[in-house]
């Protein structure tokens, strides 16, 4: 949309420029005066500044220049014009939330002259006048997108030759307008269009005239301290004319500008400004030919009420060593700026004592500002509380300090630790954890815990069972022998163990890896009923020998092996069974799974215990068929005393 406004606009100027007169007319409109652009800075490079416009300035070039604008200003120009012409002129800018608004009022005179009229042969003076004119300039911009700029003028004007005579003045009301399209391509090519001094004709004594409309196409190009703009313009009442000029500032204290125009009048323009924070101070030469003279422009402004900014850092407490799946290492500085008005950033960071330890200079404003906690020394700062700050160098040479910020570095790992029970511990003999075991994991840090890891490992150093979280860890934490697989580990072997803690800006910490041996206090085997048994039965189907044979032999390897065999069914009522009711029909399907074990197997009698549960201890919700099909299964918890 913004592209499409800017090419409308763009063939209207040209579409014009079939239309418009040529230098033929010279002198055949009115307020001719108005064509003298006031301000010293522009004038020195050639009146080039539709494109770049920025300031206060901006007024008397392309009014939607002013909403590109970074503070309010005021500022007082005085030209030494050709044949003892004179201008004055004061300009102010204020910045609201709605945009920019400015005032302008200007007033030339000269030197006075002699009103003389003929009597017979000879001529009689009747008094002295001066010529002047006064003028105001009401002007509003705003900035309607990041790269679309629209201003627009107001001028009131009151031309006076003879203040004694009545018909020896006149009134007229102009128009200007202009846009400023920043080209997203290329950070600092800007176009400008302005339309100036539109408006009726103005009638003095008897006779109109029409207004010395002018248009101006400019294209622009702004890098770093330098500035050159090429600007194309056709006014009502003279040929094409071109003009040219540049600008570049020295230390940001010294400005230089040179400038040619083309055309109707060929002549070169040269300009310097200085700058002294918010006071500027400027001046441009533009010699004319002989006939005419030289002219010279001199302006004085002042920035004030430069917007107020603020910059954020997140995270507030960061980890430059930290794991960087926290991404805590470095802390991002957001500043709430335009940042396409932005020139240069510097970041100023100060120790806890308030000494300057780190100057970070962004050249490119739009990459992310950042600090990574080393200083000017590529040394890693100590932990503790720094402060920063932002120094914003605008486009405009205007300058600006942001708010002050906290900011905490913290390289310093919690504090952890861990404990198992039950354990054994033998002198000179690698220690026993007993499974079910107890971990008893403590964790501490002045910004709390992040992340907490806990990893038991075989004796090749692979993970068999790990356990995390985030936040504090709990305890205890149960490990039941089993690994990630859910399957038994082998027991009597030598593991370890070892506790992570991360804090919340990514510090890690992490015991000492103790190494154990682990036995297991029971091992719990659930098989499906429905696998051993038919419905409402307790004889054990033949088919699930080897299933059978397996436990059997696990449980003969194990030192003084007692066992309980439990039987679960659901809650559902039995309907055709020889056993009354469901607790009944458990408690012969764990005596049968015994005898099992006793006659096909040939252990031992006294190392089983028989024990029906019926349907109180669910592991599934009985309303559903898959959750009763869990229920309906037989435990087997193999007890042994190897840790003894």
């Amino acid at each position: 949309m913004q592209k499409k406004i800017f090419l409308v606009v763009l063939m209207i100027f040209l579409a014009e420029g079939n239309i418009f007169p040529s230098a033929e007319q010279i002198g055949t409109t009115s307020n001719n005066f108005v064509k003298i652009l006031i301000p010293a800075k522009p004038a020195g490079m050639g009146e080039t500044y539709v494109a770049l416009c920025n300031d206060i300035d901006s007024i008397q070039y392309n009014p939607a220049g002013l909403a590109k604008s970074l503070s309010s200003e005021i500022s007082l120009t005085h030209i030494e014009w050709f044949q003892q012409v004179e201008y004055e002129n004061m300009d102010y800018s204020m910045i609201f939330p709605f945009g920019t608004i400015a005032v302008s009022l200007n007033w030339l005179h000269m030197t006075p002259i002699t009103k003389t009229i003929q009597s017979g042969t000879t001529w009689q003076s009747l008094y002295t006048f001066s010529p002047y004119s006064i003028y105001g300039i009401a002007t509003y911009a705003k900035q309607f997108t990041d790269n679309l700029s629209i201003g627009a003028n107001l001028k009131i004007l009151n031309y006076t030759i003879d203040s004694q005579d009545t018909s020896g003045s006149s009134f007229s009301f102009l128009f200007d307008a202009g846009l400023i399209y920043d080209m997203p391509f290329l950070n600092g090519l800007s176009a400008g269009l302005a339309f100036t001094d539109i408006g009726p004709q103005t009638t003095f004594i008897s006779e109109s005239f029409s207004q010395p409309i002018n248009m101006k196409l400019g294209l622009g190009y702004s890098v770093n301290n330098f500035n050159i703009e090429g600007d194309v313009q056709l006014a009502e009442d003279n040929d094409l004319n071109y003009s040219f000029g540049a600008s570049y500032t020295a230390f940001n204290i010294l400005a230089l500008r040179l400038g040619y125009k083309l055309g109707t009048i060929q002549q070169p323009t040269f300009g310097a400004g200085i700058i002294l924070d918010a006071l500027h101070l400027d001046y441009a030469f533009v010699p004319y030919n002989e006939d005419l003279g030289l002219t010279n422009r001199i302006t004085l402004t002042y920035d004030f009420g430069m917007p107020p900014f603020n910059i954020t850092a997140e995270p507030a407490v960061f980890a430059p060593r930290g794991d960087k799946r926290f991404k805590k290492n470095f802390s991002f500085i957001t500043p709430d700026l335009e940042m396409n008005k932005v020139k240069e950033i510097a970041i100023n960071v100060s120790d806890p004592a308030g000494l300057p330890i780190k100057n970070i200079v962004f050249k490119n404003p739009s990459q992310k500002l950042y600090w990574n906690g080393y200083n000017n020394l590529s040394k890693l700062v100590p932990d503790g509380t720094y402060t920063l700050k932002a120094h914003v160098i605008y486009k405009n040479g205007a300058k600006s300090d942001s708010n002050e910020v906290a900011l905490e570095v913290d390289d310093t790992p919690p504090q952890v630790s861990i404990d198992a029970d039950p354990k054994i511990l033998k002198p000179n003999e690698i220690g026993i954890i007993v499974v079910p075991v107890s971990f008893k994991p403590f964790a501490t840090d002045l910004h709390n815990i992040g992340a907490w890891d806990l990893f038991i490992k075989d004796d090749k150093g692979m993970v068999v069972k790990k356990f995390s979280g985030n936040g504090n860890p709990p305890s205890p934490i149960i490990w039941d022998g089993t690994n990630d697989k859910g399957t038994n580990i082998d027991p009597g072997k030598v593991y370890s163990y070892t506790f992570y803690a991360s804090d919340t800006v990514g510090n890690w910490a992490h015991t000492a890896p103790q190494f154990v041996h682990v036995l297991l206090r029971e091992i719990v085997i659930n098989l499906a009923a429905d696998t051993l048994f038919d419905i409402g039965k307790a004889d054990v189907k033949i088919s699930v020998y080897q299933d059978l044979q397996k436990i059997a032999d696990m449980i003969k390897s194990h030192k003084n092996a007692t066992v309980i065999v439990e039987g679960h069914t659901d809650n559902m009522p039995i309907k055709r069974s020889i056993y009354p009711d469901n607790l009944a029909l458990s408690q012969a399907r764990a005596e049968a799974v015994v005898k099992f074990f006793i006659d096909l197997f040939g252990m031992p009698p006294n190392i089983f215990t028989a024990v029906g549960k019926g349907d109180t201890m669910p592991v599934a919700s009985n309303d559903t068929d898959e959750g009763r099909q869990k229920n309906r299964r037989v435990t087997i918890r193999i007890k042994a005393s190897e840790w003894e």
